[in-house]
Order: C-alpha cells, then sequence, then structure tokens
C-alpha cells in the first residue's frame, strides 16, 4: 500500500499518473519516505507481488516519480497486474 499522504501533491499525482499509464495504480506498491525516517534523500518502492524494492534520490519536484517510470516502462517492476 502506498504511503503517500506525506509526499508533496506533485509528487503524488506524478506518482499515481505514472502507475496509470503502465497498468499500475499507486496501491500496486509500497512508498516510504525515508526522508522522514531516516533522515537521507531517499524513496524506497517495493512492488509485492515481484518483490522488487528499488531506491529513488529524492529532490525537488517530481524527479523522483520520473525516474520511478523509467523502470517501468523497463519493466523492472514486472509486468502490470492483469
Amino acid at each position: 500500500m502506498a504511503n503517500l499522504e506525506v509526499f508533496p501533491s506533485s509528487e503524488r499525482e506524478a506518482f499515481a499518473a505514472a502507475c496509470r499509464r503502465h497498468g499500475f495504480i499507486a496501491a500496486d506498491f509500497h512508498v516510504l519516505d525515508l526522508r522522514a525516517e531516516r533522515g537521507i534523500g531517499m524513496i524506497s518502492i517495493l512492488q509485492p507481488e515481484t518483490g522488487v524494492s528499488l531506491q529513488y534520490a529524492s529532490g525537488k519536484g517530481k524527479r523522483w516519480p520520473m525516474a520511478f517510470e523509467h523502470d517501468l516502462e523497463a519493466d523492472v517492476f514486472g509486468p502490470a497486474p492483469a
């Protein structure tokens, strides 16, 4: 389950839109903001169905959602659910 409430609206919207464009929904992923938890500039995303977990550098704007979408395009997290 995505815990997107802690993210700025622009990042939440970019993440959800990337998911939709590739056949997923935001709830298909576990998203953890490591900025708050560990004080580091990283976002951790897990796709529980495949077990794939990646971390993305956070920063101003929609940088991490764009990197996440690049990985969706490359099927790094596996195919979208049928």
